[in-house]
């Protein structure tokens, strides 16, 4: 199954001392069915921010845990979005990646990605939000959302 993390909650699954959620996000990557894509503008955004995300995806990658696409694919596409003006918010590449990837579940606190990824003018079919903006802890939306097995349209 297929997500993106957003690099504003890369600390809250790679960092030394994870939360909860942040944890069973990893667990459920690094050991479970999960899968990341990564690609593009946000790959550079991981890597600067979370050291943590660098040792993994090195390896991450060789796994199968990992699948780095196609950055041309994904800028592309990001211009599109970018001209045709339908975001909220400022991370048209993260939509893009997700429109290339086929990746349907998004791990960020950023409110209007949030939105924009429910959004199915942009992501279709739905997208599903993993955040931890009301909880840091494991709730049972958490629980759901990494349980559902539609989480990766493959193109």
């Amino acid at each position: 199954m297929c997500a993106i993390i957003d690099a504003n909650v890369a600390g809250e699954v790679f960092g030394s001392s994870p939360q909860p959620a942040g944890e069973r996000f990893f667990n459920w990557v690094n050991k479970g069915s999960g899968r990341l894509v990564a690609g593009g503008k946000l790959y550079d955004e991981l890597e600067s921010s979370s050291p943590g995300f660098r040792d993994w995806a090195r390896a991450a990658v060789l796994a199968g845990k990992m699948r780095m696409v196609d950055e041309g694919k994904v800028n592309e596409r990001t211009g599109q979005l970018i001209r045709e003006g339908m975001c909220r918010s400022d991370d048209p590449h993260v939509l893009a990646l997700a429109q290339v990837s086929g990746a349907r579940l998004l791990y960020s606190n950023d409110r209007n990605l949030q939105q924009d990824f429910k959004d199915r003018r942009l992501i279709h079919p739905e997208g599903y939000v993993y955040s931890t903006l009301k909880s840091k802890n494991l709730t049972s939306t958490h629980k759901r959302h990494l349980a559902r097995r539609d989480l990766c349209r493959i193109r």
